[in-house]
């Protein structure tokens, strides 16, 4: 007797869709069944013509608690992340104060606990002082984040010794480091914030961080990353001289994610929406964007995430005129899943390629494998029920962020997002929440 029977549906697998009845008991997937077998469930739904997917899995949000609530909180975030078909997320450090020491950790955590809507993992702040490192990892720290740029002292990793210092405490722990590259320096000298104009502002910002700057980060943080022998995932790939850096030294133990923004988003959209397309890095031209569409089904990258990075529209509006007085980020949690569908449905990848960067490999990379990530006996039951005979718009309103703009809207998705759910439970049904804040916390292994 199971609690509960998904049938008529197809599931992704590695290799296509296959037709199965999934049977969940006490929040895990109990069994795959044969379309023609029979089982008793005290509950049964039919999701005839339907995709059944893995709860997504986003490695890099900002969900702004604490300090800076104001933009957003767990909860406002946990809550675009569940009607959008994501059920674990991961929490960067950069918040009020940086998540650091154990105490805002443990802070953190709970702040975290009772207010989110999907799972939870934690991700710590790393600059030269290494000495929380051995006593973060034990409290459950996913990842160690290390910035090379777009930080100020006391957490930018200016020195390669610094970096070097970082990755070893990473590696003695046994744990991942996250990497975000550039190079400060050739940001500075490429930096003209009098350009103030409402376009000549919009040029300026996309001149002031050049492929050159990521890619000669990137080198510097994979040759001491191997030096070290480190397990590193690298931020936020957009270039590609970076892709190409990353294609020579790529070995077990890095991976490398790219955001869904800087895969289907050109620097004109910066010039014609502005503040709203403001994020760093930039949007980039076609040439990169085609570059990165392509290491993403090669597997020179490897997922998928958001850097779900939301601002009040008040402080989005400062840059109308002079786009240096925005912030640079937007929602992105929410739209993360629809607009994977939108490349399958454009063939630029297959079911099988959004399963393995937005599901398996972020599992896989961050311990969280085979408890989440795939649809499997033993797996939580964290299931995304996907339409695909009712397609869906991307509208601003509909963002569940305190954020609400996002640059994507008005795209027009051929499928949508039925159901999700959490541990076998729903958690959002046709882009509404269903009952309260379940989401746990989680932690490698």
């Amino acid at each position: 007797m199971f609690d509960l029977i998904i049938d008529g549906a197809s599931i992704v697998g590695s290799t296509g869709l296959r037709r199965t009845t999934i049977a969940i008991k006490d929040g895990k997937i109990a069994a795959l069944l044969e379309p023609s077998e029979t089982a008793l469930a005290a509950e049964r739904i039919s999701a005839n013509g339907c995709v059944v997917l893995p709860g997504l899995i986003d490695v890099h949000v900002h969900f702004r608690e604490p300090g800076l609530t104001h933009k957003e909180d767990f909860a406002s975030g946990s809550a675009g992340a569940a009607v959008g078909g994501v059920t674990s997320v991961m929490v960067m450090p950069t918040d009020k104060p940086m998540t650091t020491t154990p105490e805002l950790f443990l802070e953190k955590r709970t702040l975290a606990e009772g207010k989110c809507y999907v799972d939870f993992a934690l991700q710590a702040g790393l600059g030269p002082d290494i000495s929380h490192v051995r006593a973060l990892k034990d409290l459950g720290a996913i990842s160690f984040e290390i910035f090379l740029a777009d930080l100020v002292t006391p957490m930018l990793v200016a020195t390669g010794e610094e970096l070097r210092q970082c990755l070893r405490a990473v590696s003695d722990c046994d744990a991942i480091a996250g990497i975000t590259p550039g190079d400060d320096s050739i940001v500075t000298a490429h930096t003209d914030t009098s350009a103030t104009g409402q376009v000549e502002s919009r040029k300026a910002f996309l001149a002031s961080r050049p492929p050159l700057a990521e890619a000669l980060g990137l080198a510097k943080a994979l040759v001491a990353a191997n030096s070290s022998d480190t397990r590193v995932h690298i931020r936020q790939v957009s270039t590609a001289p970076t892709l190409d850096v990353l294609r020579r030294f790529k070995r077990p133990g890095i991976t490398a994610e790219v955001t869904p923004h800087n895969l289907l988003l050109e620097d004109l959209d910066v010039l014609r929406q502005g503040a709203k397309a403001k994020v760093t890095p930039p949007l980039r031209d076609r040439y990169h964007l085609l570059a990165l569409q392509q290491g993403v089904r090669d597997g020179a990258i490897d997922m998928v995430a958001t850097d779900h990075a939301p601002h009040r529209l008040d402080e989005k509006a400062l840059g109308e005129i002079d786009l240096w007085k925005a912030p640079g980020g937007f929602p992105g949690v929410q739209t993360l899943l629809p607009l994977l569908l939108h490349m399958v449905e454009k063939r630029l990848i297959d079911y099988p390629t959004l399963l393995r960067i937005g599901c398996e490999i972020p599992a896989r990379t961050f311990g969280l494998f085979p408890k989440k990530g795939w649809i499997g006996p033993g797996a939580d039951a964290d299931l995304v029920v996907i339409d695909p005979s009712k397609p869906m718009t991307i509208r601003d309103e509909d963002q569940l962020s305190r954020a609400q703009a996002t640059p994507f809207h008005g795209w027009e998705i051929g499928s949508s997002i039925a159901l999700t759910f959490l541990r076998g439970k729903i958690i959002a049904r046709e882009g509404k929440l269903t009952g309260s804040p379940g989401g746990r916390f989680l932690r490698a292994g």
